[in-house]
């Protein structure tokens, strides 16, 4: 005998059945996202500009997907595993703009909500200390004072953004750990600068025929 919720319980399986299969499917393209986005950043410390470009399309290929499959269910852009995919993504493409000097993309040029996006900015002006690193082992000063003047202008401008964790989770931690990065940085250059410094004064204060 029919049950007189059949018709309900039908109506309400079919939408269940549609939410978890978008679900999976974000699941999985999350995965891929963070996967590609941490790779990408991996090469471009290695400067492999071509296999960072690969992972980053690659990216952005799942991200397009991911947010495909949230529509109808919009509640999967700002739950579940997405949000921290947003996040990898938006740290890799800040990261590949701050190295490159080149103009820092927004988060709607990346298709990213705000909120991730502020986290991925501050993880990005963090992955720039390495860069800095990376440019004094090389005795490259310039490039030293570059990428921490980026961590600097990064750091001034998320500090501005003075919003409790409710809204943006996180960035205020990040924050703080972008200044003692800065700080840091600033304390390295700064004994690096002192020590070329000090190299080159003793090179020229040796006798004409012992310089090399």
């Amino acid at each position: 005998m029919p049950s007189r919720f059949d018709g309900q319980i039908a109506e309400v399986d079919a939408a269940l059945r549609a939410k978890d299969e978008a679900r999976e499917k974000i699941i999985s393209f999350s995965r891929e996202i963070i996967r590609r986005s941490g790779s990408a950043i991996l090469s471009m410390h290695k400067g492999d500009s071509a296999g960072a470009a690969a992972s980053l399309e690659a990216a952005g290929a799942a991200l397009a997907a991911a947010v495909g499959a949230c529509r109808g269910q919009p509640e999967f852009m700002y739950t579940g595993p997405l949000p921290q995919a947003f996040q990898e993504y938006a740290e890799a493409r800040i990261l590949e703009a701050m190295m490159k000097d080149a103009r820092i993309p927004s988060p709607s040029e990346l298709g990213v909500p705000v909120e991730p996006y502020a986290t991925g900015l501050a993880d990005a002006a963090g992955e720039m200390r390495r860069v800095a690193l990376d440019s004094l082992r090389k005795d490259d000063f310039g490039g030293a004072e570059r990428a921490m003047a980026i961590m600097e202008e990064a750091y001034v401008g998320l500090k501005s953004l003075d919003y409790p964790r409710a809204v943006v989770p996180n960035l205020k931690r990040k924050v703080d750990v972008i200044r003692r990065l800065v700080e840091e940085t600033r304390g390295d250059v700064t004994l690096a600068h002192q020590g070329r410094l000090i190299r080159e004064s003793l090179a020229n204060a040796r006798p004409e025929g012992d310089r090399r």
